[in-house]
């Protein structure tokens, strides 16, 4: 179990680093885009289209992350008033009904993936896969962050 949770804390970090750096060129493609925009008189089209998409990747990433650390905003007030032997199936319940919305869009957002592969991204010449696979990655990365999430809350339950 021990060698199962290194490898999900490898995978929910990996995201978060990724996302990280993604958003920091994404940043500076803004950047580049301002400076040509307004300094040179010319934009770059393209620096816009890619720095959208840096952030959606991000975004899909980061939320591997905030499954980890139990950022995502939960509705604590239905389940403090629940006695606490039930508390923990409400949990076990949100834990199961994320984990099958994270299934959903890992098989959506591949399939989708794969239906836009032939479209062209305006101004880049590239796949509009490359941006809708972060759709089935975001998610797929997300899950080990949900089961390590549940396994803690299981762990501090009295």
């Amino acid at each position: 179990m021990k060698y199962v949770e290194a490898f999900a804390e490898g995978v929910v970090q990996l995201a978060h680093n990724l996302a990280a750096l993604l958003l920091a060129v994404a940043t500076g493609l803004v950047f580049f885009q301002v400076v040509t925009r307004f300094g040179l008189g010319h934009a770059a089209g393209w620096s816009e289209i890619l720095a959208r998409g840096l952030i959606i990747w991000s975004t899909l990433l980061v939320a591997a992350a905030g499954f980890r650390l139990g950022a995502m905003i939960p509705i604590d007030f239905i389940r403090s008033l629940l006695p606490p032997r039930a508390q923990i199936w409400v949990i076990r319940l949100v834990t199961l009904l994320t984990l099958v919305f994270l299934a959903v869009l890992v098989w959506q957002g591949w399939s989708m993936t794969l239906r836009v592969q032939a479209q062209r991204v305006a101004m880049m010449g590239t796949s509009m896969s490359w941006f809708y696979a972060a759709i089935p990655l975001g998610a797929l990365m997300a899950i080990p962050g949900v089961l390590l999430r549940h396994v803690d809350q299981e762990r501090e339950r009295p």
